[in-house]
């Protein structure tokens, strides 16, 4: 008689992780892909608009024109980064190492600023293409959040409690006020404003997000206490999503290096 043996399938990232999060910050980054997809199609069309003077390049400019100038736009863009910080909170307090995520983040982030801003010196994509110039972007304000955050990570509810009312007062109080006096003094450090929107590409001010980040951490500290996933996965119709979500962070570098050089070899063909 022949001996039956079960071989048990490991389980998978999908399994093991708690896919809502996943799942949620899969989404989030899609909505974040959509947008700067929407931005390169109301920015190129309106280029190959005006060069060839083409009525279905005209077509194609007004229609995401109309997106990216609308209050739909800016919701879209608010649930998307408030939603990212505050689970990125959430998902950082899950984390082994908060320190050499924080540490690597910020390496990118220079990175980021660093050559952006030597770009956009360089002039080399040239006027057209408007400022390229990243001096704080949601690397920054993921980096810098979860520096913050490894203070109090591990510690009581007060604690992280007292580092949420902290950011808030940082957020709704002092730095509005600082910032109201950078702009009155008309100071232009390199250093941007924290709070103040900036004409730059892709800004993200550290304030008020670095708050929302340490809701999700202390969100985190009573939903997430035994790090187990309080909503069941419905099939497989949401991996594609928890994958987004795994690596988010290397789909929101990545997809500007692929993108980016897409539009602008079509912009040598078409304009």
């Amino acid at each position: 008689m022949s001996e039956v043996v079960e071989i048990k399938r490991k389980k998978g990232a999908f399994e093991k992780r708690i896919h809502e999060i996943d799942f949620l910050r899969g989404f989030l980054i899609g909505l974040v892909l959509m947008d700067h997809l929407f931005w390169c199609l109301q920015h190129y069309n309106g280029i190959w608009m005006i060069t060839t003077g083409g009525a279905f390049f005209e077509t194609m400019y007004k229609i995401f024109s109309f997106y990216w100038n609308s209050t739909a736009r800016e919701i879209v863009r608010f649930i998307a980064l408030f939603g990212f910080t505050f689970i990125s909170g959430v998902s950082s307090a899950f984390s082994r190492n908060n320190w050499v995520r924080a540490g690597q983040m910020l390496l990118v982030f220079a990175l980021i600023a660093v050559g952006s801003n030597l770009l956009d010196a360089s002039h080399f994509l040239g006027d057209s293409q408007g400022s390229v110039r990243i001096d704080f972007n949601v690397i920054g304000v993921l980096a810098w959040s979860t520096l913050f955050y490894c203070f109090v990570q591990g510690k009581s509810y007060r604690t992280i409690l007292v580092g949420v009312l902290i950011t808030f007062l940082l957020s709704w109080y002092l730095i509005p006020e600082l910032n109201t006096l950078y702009l009155n003094k008309g100071w232009h450090a390199y250093v941007p404003p924290l709070w103040e929107p900036e004409d730059q590409a892709d800004w993200m001010p550290l304030f008020p997000f670095i708050f929302f980040f340490f809701m999700g951490g202390l969100f985190s500290y009573f939903i997430y206490k035994d790090r187990k996933s309080i909503i069941p996965h419905k099939g497989n119709w949401e991996r594609p999503f928890c994958f987004m979500g795994r690596h988010s962070l290397w789909i929101y570098l990545g997809h500007q290096v692929v993108m980016l050089p897409v539009f602008l070899l079509l912009n040598v063909f078409l304009g």
